[in-house]
C-alpha cells in the first residue's frame, strides 16, 4: 500500500466500480416495469392516508375526508379514495369503474393490487384501523409522475451527471494527490534556478510515505548539498581575495621605496606597477563578483537616468578609444528611468562597452543603441553594444558569461581583462529583475544586449510614454 502504483491502482479500480454501479443502477432503475415501480411506491404512504382520512371521518364527518382528498388531488396529483366493508367510499365520491374489480381483488386477497388503467395506475389494499374497522384505500396516479424521474430527458441528463461527477470526484482526487507533490517540487526547482537554495519541500509533503516523499527528501539533500558547496565556494572567493589585498598593499609601498631608489630601473618598476594595478582590479573584480554572488548585501534602490548613464559611459569609452584609432557613438537613444543601483548599472553598461572597444577593429566604431524593449504594462527598456571584431564561435556564446571563461584564438590574454567583465555583467542584470544575452553581429563583430525592466520609457521621436 505503500507505493504510488498500488495507489493508483486502486484509485482507478474503486473509480471503475464506482461508475459501473452507478449504470447499472440506472438501467434497473430505467427498466423496471411501471406497476412494480408503484408497487414499491407509497406503501408507507397509503398506511398514513388510512390513518388520516379515519381519524378525519370519526372525528368531522365524511365532508372532512373529501375536503383532505381533494387537497391531495390538488398538491400531489394523487386522486385518493377509501372504500368501507359496504362498498361504498366514505366521503361520498364515486368509484371508478375501472378500478372496483382492483378494489374487490384487494377485499378478497388481503394484499397489495396494482392495475395500469390507460394513462392511470392504480393502487387498492386494505387496511385496519387502530379501531378495527376494515377498509380499502384506493390510490390512482397518472403514468407520467412516475415516468418522469426516469424516462424524461431532463432525468436522462440527470443520469448522465451523476455518472459524470462520480467518476469526476474519485478522478479529482486521484489528480490532486499526484498533481499537489509535483506542483510543490517544481516551484521548489523553479526557486533553486533563480539562486534559491535555502528552499526546502519536506514541510510541504507532510505526513506522505510513498515515492514523492522520498524524492522530497532526495531534493532537500541535494539543494542542501549544493548550497553548502556554494557557500563554501563564495566563502573561499571572498576570503582570498581580502587576504591577497594585504600584501598588494605592501607590494605598492615597496614599489614606491624602490622608485626613490632605483635609477636605471626605472622600465622594470614600471613593469611590476602595472601588473600590480592589474593584480588589484582583479582582486575588486573578485570582490564585487563575491558580493553579487553572495546576495549578503542588497544594494539600494534608486531612480536611475539610465540615458544620462549609457551616454556618459559611451562619450568617456569613446574619449578613450580614440588614442587607439577606434571609436564609439550612440546610434539610437530613449528616455529611460529605472529603479535600481547606478553604481552596478554603470559598472555594467561600461564592461560591455570596454570590452567592445578592446576587440573591435581599428578604424572602427562600437554602436550603442538604447531603445524600449516591453508594452505598457511590463516597460522595459534594451541596451544594445554592438563592435566590429572577430565575433565569437556558436558554440561559446552561452559561455562568455561564465567567471574566468576565454574563448582562445578569438580574443586572447593579451587584450587585457581576466574573464569576469562579463560576468559581473550577467549578475547585475539578473540582480535587478533583467536578462544579457550574446550573438554574432551579421558581417561580422558581436552584439550584447540587456534588457532591463523601466520605470518610465519614453521613446524619442514618438509621442507616447510607457510607464509603471
Amino acid at each position: 500500500m505503500r507505493g504510488i502504483f498500488v495507489k493508483i491502482l486502486l484509485w482507478f479500480w474503486v473509480s471503475l466500480v464506482l461508475v459501473g454501479l452507478a449504470v447499472h443502477v440506472a438501467i434497473i432503475t430505467t427498466e423496471m416495469p411501471i406497476e412494480v415501480r408503484l408497487q414499491r411506491f407509497s406503501d408507507r404512504a397509503l398506511g398514513g392516508y388510512v390513518r388520516s382520512a379515519s381519524e378525519l371521518l370519526d372525528r368531522d364527518g365524511p365532508a372532512a375526508v373529501a375536503t383532505f382528498f381533494g387537497q391531495l388531488e390538488r398538491t400531489m396529483r394523487i386522486r385518493a379514495l377509501m372504500l368501507g366493508e359496504d362498498g361504498r367510499e366514505v366521503s361520498g365520491r364515486a368509484v371508478p369503474p375501472e378500478a372496483a374489480a382492483l378494489v374487490a381483488r384487494a377485499r378478497a386477497s388481503g394484499e397489495t393490487e396494482v392495475k395500469a388503467e390507460g394513462r392511470t395506475v392504480w393502487k387498492a389494499r386494505q387496511v385496519t384501523t387502530p379501531g378495527g374497522r376494515h377498509y380499502v384505500m384506493l390510490v390512482g396516479a397518472p403514468t407520467h409522475l412516475l415516468r418522469l424521474l426516469q424516462d424524461a430527458p431532463s432525468a436522462q441528463l440527470l443520469r448522465l451527471l451523476a455518472l459524470l461527477l462520480t467518476a469526476g470526484v474519485v478522478c479529482y482526487g486521484l489528480a490532486r494527490y499526484v498533481a499537489r507533490p509535483l506542483g510543490t517540487l517544481r516551484e521548489a526547482t523553479r526557486q533553486v534556478a533563480a539562486g534559491n537554495l535555502s528552499v526546502r519541500v519536506g514541510p510541504a509533503m507532510g505526513r506522505r510515505a510513498d515515492e514523492f516523499a522520498d524524492l522530497g527528501r532526495d531534493f532537500d539533500r541535494m539543494a542542501e548539498r549544493i548550497e553548502g558547496l556554494m557557500t563554501s565556494e563564495r566563502r573561499l572567493l571572498r576570503d582570498i581575495s581580502h587576504e591577497l589585498r594585504s600584501p598588494l598593499s605592501r607590494l605598492n609601498v615597496a614599489l614606491g621605496l624602490a622608485r626613490q631608489r632605483a635609477g636605471e630601473e626605472q622600465a622594470a618598476l614600471d613593469r611590476i606597477e602595472r601588473e600590480a594595478e592589474r593584480l588589484n582590479f582583479l582582486i575588486g573584480q573578485l570582490l564585487m563578483l563575491a558580493r553579487l554572488e553572495s546576495g549578503a548585501r542588497e544594494p539600494e534602490r534608486e531612480p536611475v537616468d539610465l540615458t544620462r548613464v549609457v551616454h556618459e559611459v559611451a562619450e568617456d569609452a569613446d574619449f578613450e578609444a580614440r588614442s587607439r584609432d577606434r571609436s564609439v557613438r550612440v546610434t539610437e537613444s530613449c528616455d529611460a528611468v529605472l529603479l535600481g543601483a547606478a553604481e552596478l548599472l554603470r559598472s555594467a553598461v561600461e564592461n560591455v562597452v570596454r570590452n567592445a572597444v578592446r576587440h573591435t577593429r581599428e578604424n572602427t566604431a562600437v554602436e550603442v543603441a538604447l531603445r524600449p524593449d516591453g508594452h505598457d504594462r511590463s516597460p522595459r527598456v534594451l541596451i544594445s553594444v554592438r563592435d566590429h571584431g572577430s565575433g565569437v564561435p556558436e558554440s561559446a556564446l552561452a559561455d562568455i558569461f561564465h567567471p574566468f571563461y576565454r574563448v582562445g584564438d578569438a580574443r586572447e590574454r593579451e587584450t587585457g581583462g581576466a574573464g569576469l567583465g562579463l560576468t559581473i555583467v550577467d549578475r547585475t542584470v539578473r540582480l535587478h529583475g533583467g536578462t544579457v544575452r550574446a550573438a554574432n553581429a551579421p558581417g561580422g563583430g558581436l552584439v550584447v544586449e540587456m534588457s532591463l525592466p523601466a520605470a518610465t520609457v519614453v521613446a524619442r521621436g514618438h509621442a507616447g510614454a510607457v510607464a509603471t
